[in-house]
């Protein structure tokens, strides 16, 4: 009888889910989960998904349908100045060039000391120096989630271990709602020490930013 009983979207459940998300005021699709690559999180755990829309899905189960508009401090956060941070150029070089990916406008995958993943937008590129704006694209913003939850289910101890170390991703959470880029947080600090490329620049382990620390 236990299994007809329908699991709602709680703690430690692995949840898929769809959604298209836009901009509230403009009505731009910003960015959209479909069926065949869905979003996914282990609810309560997962450190990449807003808080508004995690307050959304609770008590949802696979089929039900979810919409809701949220204000800059429960989705993507505000766009801090603190968050644009002057890097030293050695750090996005190898064998003394500048990466082929570091180019003014890209969107370079980067991790801080603490092993959080994050997405920094080149600015400027000087002689000496990067810079970068660490706030997420979407910060400022107020934008709407449409969707479907399509799975629920009780997640298993590795996916919950995996979870734990999620960083940012495209469904934000770490430099939304009051987060700051710093040496402690979401960012690089102004130094660079706590991020920035290694090897070869392709968002793999030894990748810009996934090889970690400048030191």
């Amino acid at each position: 009888m236990s299994e007809n009983i329908k699991q709602v979207v709680g703690p430690n459940k692995y949840v898929a889910y769809t959604y298209k998300l836009t901009d509230a005021e403009t009505g731009e699709v910003l960015f959209e989960a479909k069926a065949d690559a869905p979003d996914e999180m282990i609810y309560g755990v997962s450190r990449d998904v807003v808080p508004g829309l995690i307050a959304a899905m609770k008590d949802l189960g696979a089929g039900d349908r979810f919409e809701i508009t949220l204000p800059p401090a429960a989705a993507f956060g505000d766009s801090y100045p603190d968050n644009i941070v002057t890097l030293d150029r050695q750090i996005f070089e190898r064998d003394g060039q500048l990466a082929d990916e570091v180019m003014v406008g890209a969107l370079l995958p980067m991790m801080t000391a603490e092993g959080i993943r994050i997405q920094g937008k080149v600015l400027e590129i000087t002689d000496q120096h990067i810079r970068m704006d660490f706030n997420h694209p979407f910060a400022g913003k107020t934008v709407t989630y449409a969707g479907e939850v399509l799975e629920v289910r009780d997640a298993t101890p590795e996916e919950i271990k995996g979870a734990e170390g999620c960083g940012c991703g495209c469904g934000g959470g770490c430099c939304g709602g009051e987060g700051h880029c710093d040496s402690d947080g979401c960012g690089c600090s102004s130094d660079g020490d706590n991020c920035g490329c290694k090897g070869d620049v392709d968002g793999k382990e030894d990748g810009c930013g996934c090889g970690c620390s400048a030191k």
